[in-house]
Protein backbone atom coordinates (compact mmCIF):
# COMPACT_ATOMS: atom_id res chain seq x y z
CA UNK A 1 0.00 0.00 0.00
CA UNK A 2 1.67 3.25 -0.90
CA UNK A 3 0.13 6.44 0.88
CA UNK A 4 1.35 9.87 -0.51
CA UNK A 5 -0.64 13.22 2.18
CA UNK A 6 -0.22 14.89 4.78
CA UNK A 7 3.64 16.63 4.23
CA UNK A 8 4.83 14.60 2.07
CA UNK A 9 3.94 16.34 -1.91
CA UNK A 10 5.24 19.53 0.48
CA UNK A 11 8.26 16.72 1.02
CA UNK A 12 8.72 15.45 -2.49
CA UNK A 13 8.03 19.55 -4.44
CA UNK A 14 11.05 20.96 -2.17
CA UNK A 15 13.68 17.79 -2.80
CA UNK A 16 13.09 17.51 -6.64
CA UNK A 17 13.27 21.78 -7.18
CA UNK A 18 16.40 21.62 -5.32
CA UNK A 19 17.71 18.09 -7.39
CA UNK A 20 16.86 19.88 -10.51
CA UNK A 21 18.67 23.25 -9.83
CA UNK A 22 21.59 21.20 -8.33
CA UNK A 23 21.88 19.46 -11.24
CA UNK A 24 22.11 21.89 -13.57
CA UNK A 25 24.78 23.89 -11.50
CA UNK A 26 26.41 20.81 -11.48
CA UNK A 27 26.59 20.27 -15.14
CA UNK A 28 27.25 23.88 -15.99
CA UNK A 29 30.10 23.34 -13.41
CA UNK A 30 31.56 20.43 -15.12
CA UNK A 31 31.83 22.29 -18.27
CA UNK A 32 32.94 25.54 -16.90
CA UNK A 33 34.97 24.79 -13.67
CA UNK A 34 35.80 21.60 -13.23
CA UNK A 35 39.63 21.22 -13.94
CA UNK A 36 42.79 22.80 -13.47
CA UNK A 37 45.81 22.68 -14.82
CA UNK A 38 44.62 19.41 -16.44
CA UNK A 39 43.43 17.87 -13.14
CA UNK A 40 40.16 17.26 -11.79
CA UNK A 41 39.71 20.29 -9.44
CA UNK A 42 39.11 18.80 -5.37
CA UNK A 43 36.16 20.99 -4.96
CA UNK A 44 33.91 19.84 -7.94
CA UNK A 45 35.24 16.22 -6.86
CA UNK A 46 34.01 16.80 -3.62
CA UNK A 47 30.72 18.63 -4.83
CA UNK A 48 29.93 15.48 -7.35
CA UNK A 49 30.03 13.39 -4.30
CA UNK A 50 27.71 15.60 -2.45
CA UNK A 51 24.92 15.81 -5.26
CA UNK A 52 25.37 11.94 -5.52
CA UNK A 53 24.56 11.14 -2.04
CA UNK A 54 21.95 13.98 -2.01
CA UNK A 55 20.52 12.41 -4.92
CA UNK A 56 20.48 8.81 -3.39
CA UNK A 57 18.73 10.38 -0.39
CA UNK A 58 16.03 11.70 -2.94
CA UNK A 59 15.35 8.31 -3.72
CA UNK A 60 14.67 7.13 -0.32
CA UNK A 61 12.88 9.90 0.33
CA UNK A 62 11.07 9.82 -2.32
CA UNK A 63 10.40 5.65 -1.01
CA UNK A 64 9.88 6.82 2.37
CA UNK A 65 6.71 9.31 1.18
CA UNK A 66 5.10 6.89 -0.51
CA UNK A 67 5.01 4.31 2.42
CA UNK A 68 3.71 7.06 4.43
CA UNK A 69 6.49 9.17 5.69
CA UNK A 70 4.90 13.13 6.51
CA UNK A 71 1.87 11.38 7.74
CA UNK A 72 0.39 11.22 11.26
CA UNK A 73 0.82 8.02 12.60
CA UNK A 74 -3.08 7.07 13.63
CA UNK A 75 -3.14 6.95 9.51
CA UNK A 76 -0.71 4.34 8.80
CA UNK A 77 -0.98 0.72 10.24
CA UNK A 78 2.02 -0.59 12.27
CA UNK A 79 3.96 -2.39 8.96
CA UNK A 80 4.30 1.21 7.40
CA UNK A 81 5.41 2.74 10.67
CA UNK A 82 8.21 0.73 10.84
CA UNK A 83 8.94 1.19 6.89
CA UNK A 84 8.58 4.89 7.41
CA UNK A 85 11.40 4.76 10.48
CA UNK A 86 13.44 2.14 8.44
CA UNK A 87 13.39 4.92 5.11
CA UNK A 88 14.17 7.83 7.75
CA UNK A 89 17.07 6.48 9.11
CA UNK A 90 18.54 5.51 5.91
CA UNK A 91 18.10 8.93 4.15
CA UNK A 92 19.75 10.66 7.49
CA UNK A 93 22.62 7.80 6.90
CA UNK A 94 22.89 9.81 3.16
CA UNK A 95 21.92 13.16 3.88
CA UNK A 96 24.96 13.41 6.79
CA UNK A 97 27.56 12.31 4.16
CA UNK A 98 26.18 14.95 1.51
CA UNK A 99 25.99 17.85 3.36
CA UNK A 100 29.75 16.97 5.01
CA UNK A 101 30.97 16.54 1.46
CA UNK A 102 29.42 19.73 0.50
CA UNK A 103 31.12 21.72 3.38
CA UNK A 104 34.70 19.41 1.99
CA UNK A 105 33.74 21.60 -1.07
CA UNK A 106 33.56 24.65 -0.42
CA UNK A 107 36.61 24.32 2.29
CA UNK A 108 38.56 22.75 -0.36
CA UNK A 109 38.14 25.78 -2.69
CA UNK A 110 38.64 28.30 0.12
CA UNK A 111 42.44 26.68 0.08
CA UNK A 112 42.81 26.82 -3.11
CA UNK A 113 42.32 30.69 -2.66
CA UNK A 114 44.71 30.43 0.67
CA UNK A 115 47.66 30.24 -1.10
CA UNK A 116 51.26 31.56 -0.32
CA UNK A 117 53.73 31.30 2.89
CA UNK A 118 51.51 34.07 4.52
CA UNK A 119 48.16 31.96 4.77
CA UNK A 120 49.63 28.77 6.56
CA UNK A 121 47.81 29.74 9.90
CA UNK A 122 44.79 30.14 7.87
CA UNK A 123 45.08 27.32 5.75
CA UNK A 124 45.15 25.07 9.05
CA UNK A 125 41.66 26.72 10.32
CA UNK A 126 40.29 25.67 7.41
CA UNK A 127 41.95 21.86 7.95
CA UNK A 128 40.57 21.52 11.53
CA UNK A 129 37.28 22.82 10.57
CA UNK A 130 36.34 20.12 7.85
CA UNK A 131 38.21 17.77 10.35
CA UNK A 132 36.34 18.54 13.39
CA UNK A 133 32.91 17.87 11.23
CA UNK A 134 34.09 15.15 9.63
CA UNK A 135 34.41 13.42 12.99
CA UNK A 136 30.97 14.84 14.34
CA UNK A 137 29.47 13.24 11.05
CA UNK A 138 30.81 9.96 11.70
CA UNK A 139 29.64 10.18 15.15
CA UNK A 140 26.15 10.97 14.28
CA UNK A 141 26.25 8.12 11.41
CA UNK A 142 27.61 5.41 13.79
CA UNK A 143 25.95 6.54 17.11
CA UNK A 144 22.47 6.96 15.15
CA UNK A 145 22.94 3.29 13.10
CA UNK A 146 24.10 1.32 16.33
CA UNK A 147 22.50 2.54 19.32
CA UNK A 148 19.92 -0.26 20.21
CA UNK A 149 20.44 -3.71 20.38
CA UNK A 150 19.42 -5.65 17.94
CA UNK A 151 20.14 -3.11 14.99
CA UNK A 152 16.53 -4.04 13.73
CA UNK A 153 14.86 -2.40 16.83
CA UNK A 154 15.65 0.77 15.96
CA UNK A 155 13.06 0.72 13.14
CA UNK A 156 10.94 -2.17 14.87
CA UNK A 157 10.21 0.11 17.77
CA UNK A 158 7.99 -2.90 19.81
CA UNK A 159 10.66 -5.57 19.09
CA UNK A 160 12.50 -7.02 21.88
CA UNK A 161 16.01 -5.76 22.66
CA UNK A 162 17.38 -2.59 24.36
CA UNK A 163 18.87 0.64 23.23
CA UNK A 164 22.13 1.56 25.31
CA UNK A 165 22.99 4.14 23.35
CA UNK A 166 20.03 6.05 22.51
CA UNK A 167 21.45 8.85 25.19
CA UNK A 168 23.92 9.49 22.76
CA UNK A 169 22.87 9.64 19.85
CA UNK A 170 20.63 12.03 20.60
CA UNK A 171 23.54 13.75 22.11
CA UNK A 172 25.51 13.91 19.21
CA UNK A 173 22.69 14.75 16.94
CA UNK A 174 22.53 17.95 18.73
CA UNK A 175 26.44 18.34 18.39
CA UNK A 176 26.24 17.82 15.17
CA UNK A 177 23.78 20.49 14.17
CA UNK A 178 25.87 23.26 16.05
CA UNK A 179 28.76 22.32 15.01
CA UNK A 180 27.03 22.01 11.27
CA UNK A 181 25.32 25.79 11.89
CA UNK A 182 28.91 27.12 13.19
CA UNK A 183 31.08 25.84 10.10
CA UNK A 184 28.44 27.20 8.29
CA UNK A 185 28.81 30.78 9.35
CA UNK A 186 32.31 30.46 9.14
CA UNK A 187 32.77 28.77 4.89
CA UNK A 188 30.17 31.66 4.29
CA UNK A 189 31.73 34.86 6.13
CA UNK A 190 35.34 33.65 5.58
CA UNK A 191 35.96 34.88 1.94
CA UNK A 192 35.09 38.85 3.09
CA UNK A 193 38.40 38.25 5.49
CA UNK A 194 40.28 38.20 2.22
CA UNK A 195 38.64 40.62 0.34
CA UNK A 196 38.37 43.16 3.50
CA UNK A 197 42.32 43.11 2.89
CA UNK A 198 42.13 44.21 -1.06
CA UNK A 199 42.63 47.56 -2.07
CA UNK A 200 39.49 48.48 -3.28
CA UNK A 201 36.72 50.60 -2.60
CA UNK A 202 34.37 49.96 0.19
CA UNK A 203 31.49 50.48 -2.04
CA UNK A 204 33.06 47.18 -3.41
CA UNK A 205 33.71 45.32 -0.16
CA UNK A 206 29.68 46.26 1.09
CA UNK A 207 28.83 44.90 -1.88
CA UNK A 208 30.77 41.47 -1.65
CA UNK A 209 29.78 40.98 1.84
CA UNK A 210 26.39 41.46 0.98
CA UNK A 211 26.21 38.82 -1.77
CA UNK A 212 28.52 35.96 0.16
CA UNK A 213 26.26 36.87 2.90
CA UNK A 214 23.69 34.58 1.52
CA UNK A 215 25.48 31.98 2.13
CA UNK A 216 24.34 31.98 5.86
CA UNK A 217 21.38 30.31 4.56
CA UNK A 218 22.58 26.62 5.63
CA UNK A 219 23.63 27.83 9.03
CA UNK A 220 20.08 28.82 9.71
CA UNK A 221 18.49 25.68 8.36
CA UNK A 222 21.18 23.90 10.33
CA UNK A 223 20.15 25.63 13.30
CA UNK A 224 16.14 24.82 12.86
CA UNK A 225 17.07 21.07 12.74
CA UNK A 226 17.89 21.60 16.70
CA UNK A 227 14.39 22.99 17.34
CA UNK A 228 13.10 20.02 15.04
CA UNK A 229 15.04 17.44 16.78
CA UNK A 230 13.85 18.61 20.33
CA UNK A 231 10.35 17.98 18.87
CA UNK A 232 11.12 15.23 16.89
CA UNK A 233 12.25 13.35 20.46
CA UNK A 234 9.28 14.11 22.57
CA UNK A 235 6.86 13.69 19.75
CA UNK A 236 4.12 11.22 20.14
CA UNK A 237 3.99 11.40 15.97
CA UNK A 238 6.92 10.88 14.93
CA UNK A 239 5.98 9.99 11.49
CA UNK A 240 4.71 13.69 10.63
CA UNK A 241 7.56 15.36 12.19
CA UNK A 242 9.79 13.32 10.33
CA UNK A 243 8.33 15.26 7.31
CA UNK A 244 9.13 18.44 8.93
CA UNK A 245 12.81 17.55 10.10
CA UNK A 246 13.38 15.98 6.30
CA UNK A 247 11.86 19.37 4.83
CA UNK A 248 15.01 21.39 6.84
CA UNK A 249 17.59 19.02 5.99
CA UNK A 250 16.36 19.15 2.29
CA UNK A 251 17.08 22.87 2.39
CA UNK A 252 20.59 22.45 4.21
CA UNK A 253 21.78 20.26 2.18
CA UNK A 254 20.48 21.75 -1.03
CA UNK A 255 21.68 24.72 -0.28
CA UNK A 256 25.07 24.03 0.28
CA UNK A 257 25.25 22.59 -3.20
CA UNK A 258 23.29 25.03 -5.16
CA UNK A 259 25.50 28.42 -3.60
CA UNK A 260 28.84 26.43 -3.37
CA UNK A 261 28.22 26.02 -7.05
CA UNK A 262 27.43 29.24 -7.72
CA UNK A 263 30.75 31.29 -7.35
CA UNK A 264 33.11 29.77 -9.71
CA UNK A 265 30.42 29.83 -12.43
CA UNK A 266 30.35 33.18 -11.92
CA UNK A 267 32.30 33.66 -15.47
CA UNK A 268 30.06 31.78 -17.22
CA UNK A 269 27.15 33.36 -16.02
CA UNK A 270 28.29 36.84 -17.30
CA UNK A 271 29.21 35.54 -20.47
CA UNK A 272 25.25 34.34 -20.85
CA UNK A 273 23.51 36.65 -19.54
CA UNK A 274 25.51 39.94 -20.07
CA UNK A 275 26.54 38.70 -23.91
CA UNK A 276 30.41 39.32 -22.72
CA UNK A 277 32.95 37.38 -24.10
CA UNK A 278 35.50 36.17 -21.99
CA UNK A 279 38.77 34.77 -22.83
CA UNK A 280 39.19 31.00 -22.51
CA UNK A 281 41.91 32.09 -20.33
CA UNK A 282 39.45 32.47 -17.10
CA UNK A 283 39.02 28.87 -17.32
CA UNK A 284 42.43 28.13 -18.04
CA UNK A 285 46.15 28.98 -17.20
CA UNK A 286 46.56 33.11 -17.49
CA UNK A 287 49.07 34.16 -20.63
CA UNK A 288 49.65 37.56 -18.31
CA UNK A 289 51.03 35.50 -15.13
CA UNK A 290 54.71 36.97 -15.35
CA UNK A 291 53.81 40.37 -15.97
CA UNK A 292 54.84 42.50 -12.62
CA UNK A 293 52.27 44.25 -10.47
CA UNK A 294 53.27 47.78 -9.02
CA UNK A 295 52.50 46.81 -5.03
CA UNK A 296 51.14 43.37 -5.08
CA UNK A 297 52.41 40.01 -6.40
CA UNK A 298 50.15 37.93 -8.81
CA UNK A 299 50.43 34.52 -9.94
CA UNK A 300 48.01 33.50 -13.37
CA UNK A 301 45.45 30.93 -12.01
CA UNK A 302 42.02 29.96 -12.48
CA UNK A 303 39.41 32.02 -11.60
CA UNK A 304 37.95 30.96 -7.64
CA UNK A 305 35.83 31.68 -5.58
CA UNK A 306 37.07 35.99 -5.53
CA UNK A 307 34.78 35.66 -9.02
CA UNK A 308 31.75 36.28 -7.40
CA UNK A 309 33.20 40.08 -6.32
CA UNK A 310 30.98 42.72 -7.72
CA UNK A 311 30.33 46.38 -7.82
CA UNK A 312 28.47 49.21 -9.36
CA UNK A 313 30.32 51.14 -11.83
CA UNK A 314 29.05 54.80 -11.41
CA UNK A 315 30.66 56.10 -14.85
CA UNK A 316 31.03 54.95 -18.60
CA UNK A 317 35.17 55.06 -18.97
CA UNK A 318 36.76 55.48 -22.36
CA UNK A 319 38.18 52.26 -22.65
CA UNK A 320 34.22 50.72 -24.35
CA UNK A 321 32.76 49.62 -21.24
CA UNK A 322 29.02 48.73 -21.66
CA UNK A 323 26.79 51.61 -20.85
CA UNK A 324 24.13 50.30 -17.43
CA UNK A 325 26.44 47.30 -16.54
CA UNK A 326 26.66 47.13 -13.06
CA UNK A 327 28.99 44.46 -12.29
CA UNK A 328 32.87 43.68 -13.47
CA UNK A 329 33.82 42.04 -16.06
CA UNK A 330 35.69 39.10 -15.22
CA UNK A 331 38.50 38.77 -18.23
CA UNK A 332 41.54 37.27 -15.83
CA UNK A 333 41.99 35.98 -12.19
CA UNK A 334 44.80 36.44 -10.34
CA UNK A 335 46.76 35.63 -6.77
CA UNK A 336 46.96 38.61 -4.87
CA UNK A 337 49.14 39.28 -1.68
CA UNK A 338 47.94 42.12 -0.06
CA UNK A 339 48.74 43.11 4.04
CA UNK A 340 50.38 39.34 4.14
CA UNK A 341 47.11 37.67 2.69
CA UNK A 342 46.73 36.02 -0.64
CA UNK A 343 44.45 35.03 -2.39
CA UNK A 344 42.51 35.00 -6.07
CA UNK A 345 40.88 37.77 -7.11
CA UNK A 346 39.03 38.64 -10.82
CA UNK A 347 39.87 41.56 -11.91
CA UNK A 348 38.26 43.88 -14.62
CA UNK A 349 40.43 43.45 -18.10
CA UNK A 350 40.84 47.26 -17.94
CA UNK A 351 42.49 47.51 -15.38
CA UNK A 352 45.08 45.32 -15.92
CA UNK A 353 46.94 46.99 -18.05
CA UNK A 354 49.01 50.25 -17.14
CA UNK A 355 48.83 53.17 -19.49
CA UNK A 356 52.60 52.08 -20.67
CA UNK A 357 50.78 48.04 -21.80
CA UNK A 358 53.49 46.42 -19.36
Amino acid sequence: MTLTGGLGPTVLYVLWSEVGVGFLLLILRAYASSRKNGKWRADFVWMSLAFITAFLAGIFITIGVRRGLGNHIADLPLRQVYDVVYWFYVIIYCGTLSIAFSKFAVTALLLDVQQGGQTTKRRYALWIIAVTFALTSVLEIFLTAFQCRPITKLWRVLDKGSCPLEGSAHAISYVHAVVGGVTDLILALWPISIVWNLQTSRRVKVNFCVLMAVGIAPAIASFVRIWLLKKLYSTTDPTYEFGLFIISATVEAGSLIILGSIPPLRPLFIRIFYGIPLPSQTYGTNRHSQRPMTTNTKQGTRTQVMSALEAEIEEQDEDGAKPGLDAIVVSHAYKVETDGTASDVALPERFEKSPGGS
